[in-house]
């Protein structure tokens, strides 16, 4: 990985600890929908989606909102879905729906 792109890298990884956030990771298509489901019956709205050339064939993201809370909701073939946002409203969310929740960020691990 180049210098620049790895900076990049940490700069956004630095960012999310200090913004005290989290994510859930690998959420199968067939439990995202009714989590999804719920959050929007309490109330989260659709902010953005993405509409690039290869959505939903190898990468979708959905924003929601409620408030002057963001949950960012990624997908791609390999992992399926994850939900980041902040660290109290996804660790209620992963209890809710017995889900493990992680202090990294979604793409940490695409270091290579």
């Amino acid at each position: 990985m180049n210098r620049i792109a790895q900076a990049a890298r940490s700069v956004a990884k630095f960012k999310f600890r200090i913004l005290r956030r989290a994510t859930i990771r690998n959420i199968p298509s067939s439990r995202f929908e009714p989590i999804l489901s719920t959050l929007i019956a309490e109330g989260w709205r659709a902010k953005s989606t993405y509409s690039g050339f290869d959505e939903g064939v190898d990468y979708s993201r959905l924003s929601l909102r409620r408030g002057f809370t963001f949950l960012k909701c990624e997908w791609d073939n390999w992992t399926e879905w994850s939900i980041e946002g902040s660290r109290l409203v996804i660790e209620s969310l992963a209890a809710r729906n017995g889900l493990h929740v992680c202090y990294q960020w979604r793409w940490s691990d695409h270091n290579e």
